[in-house]
């Protein structure tokens, strides 16, 4: 009897954990104030499911938000677009927020900024 509440209790346990796993997106993003450590975001799913669960976006640019349209959504959504300001252009006046719902409703003018923002961080010859 002993051994069957633990194994209850155990799946219970291991129950919840892959429940908030459907939940939530973790999202690993570069540390501004320290480029060599990253941090971890959490934003709550629309609905339960396994797909991008977690998500390691440290090495993005403009032009993979729209391909994690729904994560992006999800981050416009709850408000958490301040986590992704590595990803902003620094010449543009626009906020994150808006550069991001910029992309995602044109997502062929993403691929033009990232080139245009790789040609000027890094010259013409490094693409």
């Amino acid at each position: 009897m002993k051994s069957i509440v633990r194994f209850l209790s155990v799946l219970l346990i291991f129950g919840g954990w892959g429940l908030a796993a459907l939940a939530l997106h973790v999202v690993r993003t570069p540390d501004p104030s320290n480029p060599q450590q990253s941090k971890l975001v959490v934003i709550p799913k629309n609905e339960l499911d396994w797909k991008e669960t977690y998500v390691d976006a440290r090495d993005w640019t403009m032009a993979d938000v729209s391909d994690h349209r729904m994560l992006m959504l999800r981050v416009l959504y709850t408000d958490k677009a301040n986590e992704f300001k590595f990803l902003a252009d620094p010449k543009s006046k626009d906020d994150i927020a808006t550069q991001l719902t910029d992309v995602l409703s044109n997502p062929k003018a993403a691929t033009e900024r990232s080139a245009t923002t790789a040609r000027a961080t890094f010259g013409p010859s490094h693409r």
